[in-house]
């Protein structure tokens, strides 16, 4: 490798983060340097609060305990870095290939500067100062030989890291084939999230239900027994002293089988856990810590040649992508020529989505509404996130189904309230930064005739079908499962439409004041700002407070009940059908105020949403 080539990439992949600092302006810069000033404490504090939990608990502890808390701190770190993949799921070049290719530089610096710079992240900050505090203070307290572990960690590192990056670089060749590019993305999210669901799914399944039979046939067994024996006491079979012996004997007894099957339960999770850690390789980790623990040191020296070669292997795979990809021999298969289509005939056109009309709307925003909907169907970081909603009901109907609670009248209305609200909570990346998805398409509503406040009324009317369907479909299973009264069950119609409109209209604040360019295919931003991103954070903090007034009616109905006021009226459906016709003008004033932030602001927007990352 070239020295002064390698040296050469390391100062451009700093410079490109320097700009990106200071293109951000200086609210920016210094909020960036507060938070790396936080982190830097943050790392710190990991570290040595690990390093005392090593040496102060764990030092006495069994093997069998060191392995669960290895296993436990690794299973968070690969869980929450399986997160961050699923965020990029594309992988993003430090230094692009397109740029590289017609510059004297190596490609295996370049492969290299982009490897380092994807360990650069949030969760090895957090983890690698906890992992390596963790190893030290075994080691301060248990001996030299658990240095070992250090190697054993950095190799497991290296193995998480390299496959990543072989993933992301598989991945990104693949997904070249735009026909098979939303497929991936929609596919891949599915799949880790019901992967994530799984410790859910297995307790709603509770297969040691099974057990607990058995311990509660025991228990039975020695209630009934205690019965016999107080009756024979009772009826004058046995005296006072027989009956304290014969009670003494059998609480022997029952603490006898009491401490077998905990020991025989404890054999059975470890040889179990011993036999995962052994068959999963980021478990070697947990396997070879236990290990030496008990003096053997064979398991860790096995275990960091394994994790290191896998490590090696990964990154020699994705080398080898990285030069297909730079040679230009990936992306699947040769294009054929495209068939050419029959002319359509004289006099006929197609009826597709965007030929309907929608009544009552402007045929501005009538048609930027139809427009975003069948944008919003076909954009695959769209379909990502219209689908946590509807995971997200199948996972909390099934616990519904499995675990069904008692709710009184009263509190059924709530359950399609919550539900609401979890498809607006799911949906506020989305409609909050309605702009960002946009991308170069807001020049077109840059250039267009139309009132802002239109706009903004059809990027609305665009999600409209989407949540409210979402939230329509909860509330009927809810109903089967819960019934609510007929008022209430009418009553959540002007609900959903009040809590959606005040959804909207902070979400509009949201997209006017922190628009940020998302990448084409993924959910990440490409230009963030902290000051942007702590506006979408509060977003979430203040939503709740913008739902709860839904709530009113529902209370009020609820005092008045307890007064003994009324009895019988619909208070609920009344008072929320008044609620809907003032958040509907309340909705209609703020729309044109917006607007009017919109028309002062499109400029600005359009720099944040049509610039790329440099």
């Amino acid at each position: 490798m070239n020295r002064q080539h390698l040296l050469a990439l390391f100062w451009l992949r700093w410079r490109i983060r320097v700009n990106q600092f200071k293109k951000g302006g200086v609210v920016n810069a210094v909020l960036l340097a507060v938070v790396a000033v936080a982190a830097l404490g943050l790392v710190a504090g990991l570290f040595a609060g690990s390093v005392l939990v090593g040496y102060f608990a764990l030092p006495e502890a069994s093997p069998l305990v060191v392995l669960f808390v290895w296993d436990g701190v690794v299973v968070l770190f690969v869980f929450v870095w399986t997160i961050g993949l699923l965020v990029e799921l594309q992988r993003s070049e430090s230094l692009s290939l397109d740029k590289l290719m017609h510059l004297p530089v190596t490609l295996t610096g370049a492969f290299l500067i982009n490897y380092v710079g994807s360990l650069f992240s949030f969760t090895l900050l957090v983890f690698a100062p906890i992992l390596v505090g963790l190893a030290l203070g075994m080691t301060f307290g248990r001996g030299p030989a658990l240095l070992l572990l250090l190697p054993l960690l950095a190799a497991l590192l290296l193995m998480v890291t390299a496959l990543t990056y072989q993933f992301q670089s598989w991945l990104a060749s693949l997904m070249l084939n735009k026909r098979r590019r939303r497929t991936v993305i929609v596919l891949f999210t599915l799949g880790f999230i019901l992967l994530a669901q799984a410790p859910n799914l297995i307790n709603i399944l509770r297969p040691w239900d099974a057990g607990q039979q058995a311990d509660l046939a025991e228990r039975q067994s020695q209630d009934q027994e205690q019965r016999e024996l107080d009756l024979a006491l009772k009826e004058g079979k046995i005296t006072f002293a027989q009956h304290q012996k014969r009670q003494a004997e059998l609480r022997r007894e029952q603490g006898v089988r009491s401490q077998e099957a905990d020991r025989q339960t404890w054999q059975q999770v470890e040889r179990t856990a011993r036999l995962v850690n052994t068959v999963v390789p980021p478990g070697w980790m947990a396997l070879g810590a236990s290990d030496l623990a008990e003096g053997r040191v064979l398991p860790a020296l096995l275990g960091t040649l394994g994790l290191t070669l896998i490590g090696a292997g990964s990154l020699w795979r994705a080398y080898r992508t990285t030069l297909r990809m730079y040679k230009g021999q990936s992306g699947g298969r040769r294009k054929q020529p495209a068939a050419v289509a029959a002319p359509a005939k004289a006099g006929t056109r197609s009826a597709g989505l965007l030929d309907e009309e929608v009544r009552g709307v402007p045929e501005q925003a009538a048609a930027i509404a139809l427009s975003g909907f069948v944008s919003l169907l076909r954009a695959p970081e769209a379909k990502m996130l219209l689908l946590t909603p509807v995971i997200m009901a199948v996972v909390f109907g099934s616990l519904l189904l499995t675990r069904a609670p008692n709710l009184s009248e009263g509190q059924r209305p709530l359950l399609a309230f919550g539900a609401m609200a979890m498809m607006l909570f799911t949906m506020a990346q989305l409609v909050g930064n309605q702009f960002g998805f946009d991308r170069n398409g807001f020049r077109v509503f840059v250039l267009c005739p139309a009132p802002r406040r239109y706009i903004l009324l059809g990027k609305n009317l665009a999600f409209a079908p989407l949540v409210l369907g979402l939230g329509a479909a909860i509330v009927v299973v809810a109903q089967v499962l819960y019934p609510m009264s007929v008022g209430h069950l009418l009553s959540v119609v002007p609900q959903f439409v009040s809590m959606y409109l005040l959804f909207c209209a902070l979400a509009n604040w949201l997209s006017l004041f922190a628009p940020m360019r998302i990448a084409a295919g993924s959910l990440k931003p490409s230009n963030l700002k902290l000051v942007h991103f702590l506006l979408h954070l509060a977003f979430v903090f203040v939503l709740p407070l913008v739902l709860v007034p839904t709530l009113l009616p529902l209370g009020a109905e609820f005092l008045l009940e307890e007064l003994g006021w009324v009895k019988g009226v619909p208070v609920c459906l009344i008072l929320s059908v008044l609620e809907c016709a003032a958040v509907v003008a309340l909705y209609r004033l703020v729309l044109t105020w917006q607007g009017d932030v919109l028309q002062a602001r499109e400029k600005k927007i359009l720099e944040l949403v049509t610039t790329k990352e440099e």
